[in-house]
């Protein structure tokens, strides 16, 4: 586990500094989250958080993998007391630099999202985990355990991840299905099901409050960034037309609500 945990962090404080990442940190899609912070989320995921915790000033909220840290950056625009926590270093570096530089106070953390060793118990009102976190948690059981333990009594888990269905396909936008492996070889890819995330959800003491299969909102979606740069609009208009794009038949991302339970 010490070796895995040490490649994966030596892997992304590679991948930080990399020309994706820096796409992911240019002036207009930093300019953009700080002049509407809600466009940091697909829409029906912020909603569903919304309809659960209400507004977000003032509430505090962890992000474990914080990864490109928009989602941080744009709860914080928001009036929530955030922290962010990731296992690499040189992501929550990049990030701060960010942060300092509009005066936000952001907490930073180097943490793995699966032992939140360093986060204090029933600390939080949120924990939110967004696209790309599952596919490298190893142990979903340990990670949701540790979610509990940080959320207040009565707070709330939200998952933004992409939507295990797709796992089995290799997705190509416009193309006909094509079935690379069965839907239940989780490893060693590490491709949760469905059952899987509930069923943790559930034994870690959360309670299932409300789960929604959401549509993509744009061609990131579809193309890896090298793939996207070359698009021109009308190659990726009506991405999302299952008739045009078989793919899109699929629900594209899993938002899932769960709640600490009251003690009474």
């Amino acid at each position: 586990m010490e070796n895995w945990e040490a490649e994966v962090k030596k892997y992304w404080n590679q991948v930080s500094d990399s020309d994706w990442y820096q796409s992911l940190r240019t002036e207009e899609k930093l300019n953009a989250i700080r002049d509407n912070p809600r466009t940091a989320f697909h829409p029906a995921m912020l909603a569903l958080i919304e309809k659960y915790i209400g507004g977000f000033k003032d509430k505090k909220i962890l992000l474990p993998s914080s990864g490109d840290n928009h989602a941080a950056f744009a709860f914080a625009f928001m009036g929530a007391k955030v922290t962010s926590a990731d296992i690499s270093e040189r992501q929550l570096e990049n990030a701060k630099n960010i942060s300092d530089k509009w005066g936000l106070e952001i907490e930073y953390i180097c943490d793995n999202t699966m032992h939140l060793s360093k986060i204090a118990d029933s600390a939080y009102d949120l924990v939110y985990t967004s696209n790309g976190t599952l596919t490298w948690i190893s142990d979903l059981n340990e990670m949701y355990g540790n979610i509990a333990r940080v959320l207040k009594e009565g707070g709330y888990s939200a998952v933004y991840d992409m939507h295990p269905f797709n796992r089995p396909f290799t997705g190509e936008a416009w193309k006909e299905p094509v079935i690379r492996k069965s839907y239940d070889d989780v490893f060693p890819d590490l491709h949760w099901r469905v059952q899987d995330i509930i069923n943790a959800n559930a034994s870690s003491g959360l309670r299932i409050a409300e789960m929604a299969e959401l549509p993509a909102v744009d061609a990131s979606f579809w193309f890896r960034y090298d793939e996207l740069k070359t698009k021109t609009e009308k190659e990726t208009k009506g991405l999302n037309d299952w008739k045009r794009n078989p793919m899109a038949a699929l629900p594209a991302w899993l938002a899932l609500i769960s709640r600490k339970q009251t003690v009474k």
